[in-house]
Formats: C-alpha cells, sequence, structure tokens
C-alpha cells in the first residue's frame, strides 16, 4: 500500500503534532519561509533533526504542510464566526472584515504566518500556494459581489472594482495593526477590532461618495 505525504507525521499522538505544529507555525511566522530555521523548530519542539525530516522529507515540505494546517484553520473558523452577509457592499466588506479582525486577534501567530506566506511569497513555492488555495480564493471572491444591492452604485462604476478598492484598504488597515495584535492579549485584540472598525467606517464615508448615488 502507497503511503501518503506525512502520513508519519500523522500517526502520531496529537499532543505530539500540535507541539511540533506549534513549533513551527512560532519560526515560519516570525522569520518566514528562507530565514526560518528547522534547527530552531527542532529545539522548540524537543525533537531530533533527523525527525523532523522524517517526518516531511525537506523544508519546503514542512512548509507547504504547515501553510495547509494554516488556511484550514482559518477557514474554518471563519465560517463559524460568518453569518448572513449584509447587501450593501460596505457594510458587506466591514463586516468580512470584523470577521478576519477577530480571527487576527485570537490567533495573531497563525495569521502572520499566512499573510506571510500569501503576500511576501517566495518566487520557488508560489505555484504550490496558490495551487492549495485557487479554490478557497474563488470562494471568497464570488462571495464580494454576490447577493449585492446594486441599485445604490453609479452606472459608470463597477461593482467588482469597487469591491477590489475597498478591500484594499482593509487590508493595508490589517497590515498596520498586525503587529499590534501580536503584542497584546486576545482581550485586548478584540477592544483593537472595535477601533479599527470605528476608523473603517472613516474611510468608507470618504469612498462611498465616489461609488453610491
Amino acid at each position: 500500500m502507497t503511503k501518503t505525504p506525512y502520513e508519519n507525521f500523522e500517526k502520531i499522538p496529537a499532543e505530539d503534532r500540535q507541539r511540533i505544529l506549534n513549533a513551527c507555525i512560532e519560526e515560519f511566522a516570525q522569520h518566514g519561509y528562507r530565514q526560518a530555521s528547522t534547527n530552531a523548530i527542532v529545539k522548540k519542539a524537543g525533537i531530533p533533526k533527523g525527525t523532523l525530516f522524517y517526518f516531511f522529507g525537506s523544508k519546503k515540505a514542512l512548509y507547504l504542510y504547515v501553510v495547509d494546517h494554516a488556511v484550514r484553520r482559518f477557514t474554518v473558523r471563519y465560517a463559524e464566526l460568518a453569518g448572513e452577509m449584509p447587501s450593501d457592499l460596505f457594510e458587506r466588506l466591514l463586516y468580512r472584515g470584523q470577521v478576519k479582525f477577530r480571527f487576527v486577534a485570537e490567533q495573531p501567530v497563525l495569521f502572520r504566518l499566512l499573510y506571510n506566506a500569501f503576500i511576501h511569497t517566495p518566487q520557488e513555492i508560489r505555484d504550490e500556494l496558490r495551487s492549495r488555495t485557487g479554490e478557497y480564493a474563488a470562494a471568497s471572491a464570488g462571495s464580494l459581489t454576490e447577493g449585492l444591492d446594486l441599485s445604490k452604485f453609479r452606472e459608470d462604476v463597477d461593482p467588482e472594482k469597487a469591491a477590489a478598492l475597498i478591500q484594499l484598504t482593509l487590508d493595508g488597515l490589517l497590515n498596520k495593526y498586525l503587529g499590534t495584535f501580536q503584542q497584546i492579549s486576545p482581550t485586548e485584540g478584540l477592544a483593537l477590532v472595535e477601533q479599527i472598525t470605528a476608523e473603517c467606517r472613516e474611510y468608507f464615508e470618504l469612498i462611498r461618495h465616489g461609488i453610491y448615488k
């Protein structure tokens, strides 16, 4: 019977798997793919270096496994936090942003790993990462404009481009506060979400006049 990838790792006790994953997430989140040290990972995880490569084969395979794990964690938690999307574009994107910010407040290190993976993607693993997240990205993009109240838009405005513009604003604010989330408690993080939401509304008011009638 042919072994599946990572089968040896997935056979070990859940507690041991999580300890190793936590060490990997911390190292890759802090240093990125290229600068991350497998020596630092095995030291934090409390395992021999040979064991790490027995489980994953290479640093690249290890990184892809950790990113897969992070994407699954994010998508599951996003689905748990999200509800029915508002029909107003600004309220929808603000709502989506709040859900993402709440996840960042809960899991700042995990989100930094994802952020670095998809914003600062090394060329040598770009194709592998895109193939892993293509379905999620397509579903996320589709949900931006599906069911929107289009009657509010000026006739010369493309709703998809308007949504992309507002999303860039949200992403910029997330990047602005991402480091802060890593330095505060989850409770403080949730309070920061409220502050960011208020700031989002100020920017949205500026954009709204150029998009809506």
